[in-house]
């Protein structure tokens, strides 16, 4: 699989070892470009400067990750930018609440390489 090289992965997720797994799976699935912060506001001052996909944690410290997407959500709608495809990541999170809040999909922890895979090829042109 490839995305274009100059697009990054965003994932947003609080726990250092939760989000070095997801890096090393991403990676394990093609030349793909990442980047790790762990807060939400962090996600939102990065946000969209070439973010082609974000992975989501839902309970992260201060700002949550739906209300984080909203807040991205509201941002994209303001500056004319392109709905960024953002993927929910969570131990205890409830689907519907995800999809509300503007995710485009959910994903259980701990994640399996073929449910990272079945994201990419959903949300990403990819090849």
């Amino acid at each position: 699989m490839r995305v274009m090289t100059e697009s990054t992965i965003l994932i947003v997720e609080d726990d250092p070892i939760v989000r070095l797994v997801t890096e090393k799976q991403i990676a394990m699935l093609g030349d793909f470009k990442t980047e790790a912060v762990s807060t939400a506001e962090a996600a939102i001052a990065r946000f969209p400067d070439n973010i082609c996909l974000i992975f989501m944690d839902i309970g992260l410290p201060g700002m949550d990750g739906l209300y984080a997407t909203l807040q991205i959500r509201e941002l994209e709608k303001q500056n004319g930018h392109k709905r960024v495809p953002i993927i929910a990541l969570t131990g205890h999170g409830d689907r519907n609440k995800c999809i509300a809040a503007g995710m485009d999909d959910y994903l259980q922890k701990p994640t399996l390489l073929a449910d990272i895979k079945r994201m990419l090829q959903k949300h990403l042109v990819v090849s």
